[in-house]
């Protein structure tokens, strides 16, 4: 996929420089880290998702059918709820957390292109 295409997967993400003033600023970073990561292609990177993807059995919680977000993402977002928060987090708590913080908020660009 090139850049355009992954960006339009993004909720926060653009692909300025800098987060724009207003906009979640993590939320903004980890969209724009999962963009230049799958850019460069990185085994040792792909290997990171995969844990995450397969660790939290994303797949079946959270199906990228549901909200247009690819599961990479679901991955990044995952890992870090996991490090931020003071005990490991769990499968109810990220689903609780990602529709509240992350899908509830925004529309993806790719779903914003297509209601238009």
């Amino acid at each position: 996929m090139t850049r355009e295409e992954l960006i339009l997967d993004c909720r926060y993400y653009n692909g300025e420089q800098e987060p724009p003033e207003g906009v979640d600023s993590l939320m903004w970073g980890y969209e724009e880290t999962w963009v230049r990561w799958m850019l460069e292609n990185n085994p040792s990177i792909q290997k990171w998702i995969g844990y995450y993807t397969k660790q939290y059995d994303l797949p079946s919680i959270l199906p990228y059918e549901e909200d247009g977000t690819p599961i990479g993402i679901k991955a990044i977002l995952w890992s870090r709820l996991d490090h931020w928060s003071y005990s490991p987090a769990n499968a109810d708590e990220f689903k609780d957390w990602y529709h509240e913080h992350y899908v509830a908020r925004t529309k993806t660009h790719r779903q914003l292109l297509n209601n238009q």
